[in-house]
């Protein structure tokens, strides 16, 4: 094999060694990140400041959980809203993406529900966008209200106002997640079906 060959051989070798990493480590960038940056979990800080602005969310949900402020909502909604309340053990607010996820503009907030019978809900998507000041927390209920708050303490970095404003919609997010699984506690019932029309009655 002359020299020229031999230069021609290791080129061939090198620009398919090359290409061949060229697509293999974007795909495995895309494939590993899910398990090498997984999304947070919460801290186990208590928070109280932080599960009293949770309740106050609530309180403001419910508040507006009625027909003149929701229009085909039944009078009974609120209350029945309580019902379900008590019946919701946790609520974990995290990332559905890690930090190193390619796709960040996809990484939103999502709420994770657990009843007290330890079944768990699909994902509340919130359209939120994950960023290093989104709060990731853990809320634990009694009674149908936030009895705890859990967090890594970065809610402490910002004022109150400010993280108030952050989890506004808590509240509402939780409460009308129940709505999808038991429509009758806040909607009237649907009206009959029509009588099936005689078509051919309609051609004499």
């Amino acid at each position: 094999m002359t020299q020229e060959q031999e230069r021609a051989k290791r080129t061939n070798v090198a620009l398919v060694v090359g290409f061949s990493l060229a697509v293999m480590l974007p795909g495995g960038y895309f494939i590993l990140t899910p398990w090498l940056a997984p999304p947070e979990v919460p801290g186990n800080i208590p928070s109280p400041t932080l599960a009293r602005l949770l309740n106050e969310s609530i309180d403001n949900a419910l508040a507006d959980m009625n027909p003149r402020d929701a229009p085909g909502l039944i009078p009974e909604a609120a209350a029945n809203s309580r019902v379900f309340l008590h019946e919701v053990s946790e609520v974990v607010a995290r990332c559905s993406m890690g930090r190193l996820e390619p796709n960040q503009k996809y990484n939103k907030l999502e709420y994770h529900l657990v009843r007290v019978d330890g079944v768990r809900f699909k994902p509340i998507y919130t359209g939120t966008r994950c960023s290093e000041k989104t709060l990731i927390f853990r809320a634990t209920f009694k009674e149908g209200r936030v009895d705890q708050a859990f967090t890594d303490g970065r809610e402490r970095q910002s004022s109150v106002d400010d993280v108030r404003g952050r989890v506004a919609e808590f509240g509402q997010k939780v409460t009308w997640s129940d709505w999808d699984h038991h429509r009758a506690r806040y909607f009237p019932p649907p009206p009959p079906p029509p009588a099936p029309r005689d078509v051919a009655k309609e051609w004499e």
